[in-house]
């Protein structure tokens, strides 16, 4: 039985368990998926208590902000009233009819080296994680990129209607995205897959919101988050990107 199978409970059993990666992984096997596909979806990534302890941080515990973008400029807002979001959300559908869009719910974990979340948050024991030796080293072995050195994320989550358009990630100093999905239950007809692109936007592959599984893939590659529907769930999950060493990347990159 995995991870995702068993119920969600309030026991304290996960109440101090810290971040581990699943001892079980096969790197070998899912190293060979990466390298033949340039991307790779590991599930039960993290030890099953661990999981349902961010699950519960992401659910209950986390401030969440509004971030959308008007052309090239991000606007971001720690909190908007209902009357507010809807104008915003509207006005988002329809530059995406001809510009590029995206418009999600936020919270920034780890940025150019800089740790959001207070020190007592369960959040700044996810941003040790990431940036453990353990981790990188996991990310290197996988990747086969001995250049990864640092990794920024940032906690996202897609409510009914939100969405991240068709876009490509060119920065010189990151080779490899990566998404954590903490989504305990969805459908396909929810929508909010990560999707990959042909150089004819054709539909490569795609990935639905899933419960403690790692999705890794190398940019730059042409990809989305689609809307999820009005009838969806809330997708919850933690993205970014591993960087080189002593590279920084600049604020409001878009975030599956």
């Amino acid at each position: 039985m995995t991870s995702s199978d068993r119920p969600f409970t309030d026991g304290a059993e996960t109440e101090d368990v810290a971040p581990e990666l699943n001892p079980e992984l096969d790197r070998a096997e899912i190293a060979d998926a990466f390298r033949r596909a340039g991307r790779v979806h590991i599930p039960d990534i993290l030890t099953d208590a661990s999981a349902r302890r961010l699950f519960r941080t992401l659910e209950r515990e986390t401030p969440w902000g509004l971030i959308f973008n008007e052309g090239k400029k991000t606007r971001e807002f720690e909190a908007v009233s209902a009357e507010d979001h809807q104008e915003m959300a509207i006005a988002a559908w329809e530059r995406a009819h001809t510009s590029f869009q995206y418009f999600y719910f936020y919270y920034r974990l780890l940025e150019n080296r800089k740790t959001h979340p207070k020190p007592a948050h369960y959040l700044a024991k996810i941003v040790a994680f990431l940036t453990s030796p353990q981790f990188l080293g996991f990310a290197r072995e996988v990747t086969g990129d001995e250049s990864i050195g640092w990794i920024s994320a940032t906690a996202t989550l897609y409510k009914p209607l939100d969405f991240l358009a068709v876009h490509d990630e060119g920065l010189t100093n990151r080779d490899t995205a990566h998404v954590l999905n903490m989504t305990p239950e969805w459908k396909p007809d929810w929508g909010g897959a990560l999707q990959f692109y042909d150089r004819d936007d054709h539909i490569e592959e795609g990935y639905l919101p899933t419960f403690n599984a790692l999705n890794l893939f190398r940019v730059p590659k042409r990809h989305s988050v689609t809307q999820v529907a009005s009838f969806g769930g809330l997708r919850y999950s933690i993205s970014g990107w591993f960087e080189r060493v002593a590279a920084a990347r600049p604020a409001g990159g878009r975030l599956a």
